[in-house]
């Protein structure tokens, strides 16, 4: 007997496996009609023509469901294939696991002959005639009699996944449909729009090429980027709104702001900080050291690479070695470039004997950390192979912990609200009891661990969200949570208890009887990496960045580049002597496109200096974002500036 338990609580019972349509029929005959596919214990998402065979959740997806857009955008990518199939019969389809958003879709495609952006009108032309055409598509339920043959035809037209969903079926409790439509087989993998009619258009908008991490070939994979909606409203409603995401997106706003550069010749993923970046990066740092100081932490540094011994004393061979960079064999060692800085941190405590009077011991590090980010994962700033951490490690006592874990929640919370950075929700990120691998096998160290962090944060009274499955593999976290303006989720600061880690490296103190006894560790992400933090930054500012960390506070405008040239000349020497960042734009560009072009480029504090200002020593200024000029001189203008500087604020 299997039982289906729906969104409403309801439980339905069935003798036999169903198909998602089947159990959608007998809910409601209406339901029948509208529904499109379904969502399997909350997180995998099917078309109606998948199969279950065992006790599940199950939410229906119709027109009126979140994951609807889902749906559209798979159609969208299934009908853009065909079409670049049809464009480019020798190439093949790629399919990798499916990068739906909540706006567009990707299609993934092998061409010997290359794909150039030019094609994109052929490809779309194309895929939008199926839509004319009006193909309905017909699933072949796992089982018939013709499946087999069908999945034989999908894998000679280069279709290579078809063996690992072959397997998948044969172990999985979902089933998942072949499809047919017009006179092409491929493999669903997504909801499904009942007809390629139910799509309004298809729009191409962008080609990028990488290469796929399991493809041995080394071959170009294209990743054709398109959008497509159901309706014309709701297409130009699509369009609106990613005007808007564009806008938000940290990558086109660093661009604009000069913030950092990526280059294919130096590697993906490896960001090279322009000059703005760096003094942007440089006075974050200024600040955050400062508040380490004044939440008693010490700061160390440690090297860039470990030997491989030292990883696999800590664990992380075993259970990050995906995420690490190959070992550099050496005469007699193999070396890692540093993924995290745990292990040389426990080595800074390990190095002499230390007492509970010692504890708790407080190491800060802006560490620099490597990771091998998949190529297709990585993303501006948001995600990179090489990062700098804020990172630290605490050892306690174990009578220390909650008050420690709520300090550095309080130190964090202080940084986060200097910048007015707005947090989605907090994560408390348990570990997956079921998976062996995954996590250390010790129940007893995971449920005191557990148990122990639960309860600081009821005692601070926070409110969170559990997320198994998310924990470390040491021990459980807090992670505080962030959305960014394409909607990805991400980390920007963590909270972490390791009893695990302490064990592995044998550390100790000698207690009030002088015993030895084994410390706790915290780990401490302040702001997580410098790289995804200034994404996040660039994104709830929009750019408009504080003036105690704009690149450029002030732009001094000359009315006359040659009559004005030497007070502005003096005007930017006070400036610096004040320890505040200037430039002069003596472009031969009219007054009003130097205004207008450094209210582009977001620079806090306009200058405008003429003839009277230089007779008077004064200054005319104008905030960015304002109308409104004010003339004060020049010592007074110092003096707000560096109050504004001293005090952080935002206005």
């Amino acid at each position: 007997m299997m039982k289906i338990t729906l969104l409403d609580g309801q439980v339905k019972e069935f003798k036999q496996p169903m198909t998602v349509l089947a159990i959608a029929e007998s809910i409601a005959v209406s339901l029948k009609k509208n529904c499109i596919g379904a969502v399997i214990n909350n997180k995998k998402i099917v078309p109606n023509g998948a199969v279950l065979s065992k006790d599940c959740k199950l939410e229906i997806i119709t027109e009126r469901h979140a994951l609807y857009k889902t749906a559209i955008n798979y159609t969208a990518k299934v009908l853009t294939t065909f079409a670049l199939k049809t464009v480019f019969p020798e190439g093949y389809p790629m399919m990798p696991d499916d990068d739906l958003t909540e706006h567009e879709f990707s299609a993934y495609f092998k061409s010997p002959k290359g794909i150039k952006f030019e094609d994109l009108k052929k490809i779309e032309e194309i895929a939008n005639s199926f839509i004319g055409l009006g193909y309905d598509f017909k699933y072949f339920y796992p089982g018939d009699a013709n499946e087999a043959e069908y999945m034989k035809q999908v894998k000679a037209d280069g279709c290579v996944n078809v063996d690992t969903k072959v397997d998948m079926n044969s172990k999985d409790y979902i089933k998942m449909p072949t499809v047919l439509v017009r006179d092409v087989i491929f493999l669903a993998r997504n909801a499904l729009l009942p007809s390629t009619k139910s799509l309004f258009k298809i729009e191409l908008t962008q080609l990028s090429g990488l290469q796929l991490e399991d493809d041995a070939s080394g071959e170009i994979t294209y990743r054709i980027h398109g959008i497509a909606e159901t309706s014309e409203t709701r297409l130009n409603q699509l369009k609106a709104e990613l005007e808007e995401i564009k806008a938000s997106d940290h990558k086109f706003i660093a661009k604009n702001l000069e913030i950092y550069h990526l280059d294919p010749i130096i590697g993906a993923g490896l960001p090279i900080w322009l000059p703005n970046g760096a003094i942007l990066k440089q006075e974050i740092k200024k600040y955050l050291m400062e508040k380490e100081f004044d939440y008693d932490f010490i700061q160390i540094e440690t090297p860039v690479i470990g030997t491989s011994q030292l990883y696999k004393i800590s664990g992380h061979w075993d259970h990050y070695r995906e995420d690490m960079f190959a070992p550099m064999a050496l005469p007699k060692e193999e070396m890692v470039l540093k993924p995290m800085s745990c292990p040389h941190h426990i080595s800074v405590y390990n190095y002499k004997q230390r007492s509970y009077k010692d504890l708790p011991l407080r190491f800060a590090e802006h560490a620099l950390q490597h990771r091998y980010e998949s190529s297709g994962s990585l993303t501006g700033l948001e995600r990179v192979r090489a990062m700098e951490l804020t990172d630290s490690h605490i050892f306690v006592r174990p009578n220390q912990v909650k008050v420690e874990f709520a300090r550095c929640f309080n130190l964090i919370q202080e940084v986060l609200a200097t910048f007015n950075i707005k947090i989605d929700y907090l994560s408390l990120s348990l570990r997956d009891p079921k998976n062996k691998e995954k996590y250390f096998d010790d129940d007893k160290m995971w449920n005191h661990a557990e148990a122990e962090l639960e309860e600081v944060l009821k005692e601070m009274k926070l409110d969170y969200k559990k997320m198994p499955g998310e924990a470390a593999f040491y021990g459980p976290k807090l992670d505080i949570q962030a959305r960014t303006a394409i909607g990805h989720e991400i980390t920007v600061s963590t909270i972490q208890l390791d009893f695990l880690l302490p064990q592995k490296f044998e550390l100790a103190f000698i207690n009030a009887l002088g015993e030895k006894e084994r410390p706790i560790m915290i780990h401490r992400g302040l702001i997580g990496t410098y790289e995804r933090f200034i994404a996040v930054l660039l994104e709830q500012t929009k750019g408009v960045l504080p003036l105690w960390c704009a690149p450029k506070q002030v732009e001094i405008i000359p009315v006359n580049e040659e009559l004005n040239a030497a007070y502005a000349d003096e005007v930017w020497k006070a400036l610096k002597q004040a320890k505040i960042r200037a430039g002069i734009d003596n472009r031969d560009e009219r007054l009003s496109y130097k205004i207008r072009d450094a209210q582009v480029k977001k620079i806090p504090f306009q200058l405008v200096l003429g003839k009277k200002e230089q007779e008077e020593k004064t200054v005319t200024y104008r905030k960015y974002g304002s109308e409104e000029q004010i003339t004060v001189s020049l010592t007074e203008f110092i003096k707000i500036l560096t109050n504004k500087i001293i005090n952080k604020t935002y206005d």
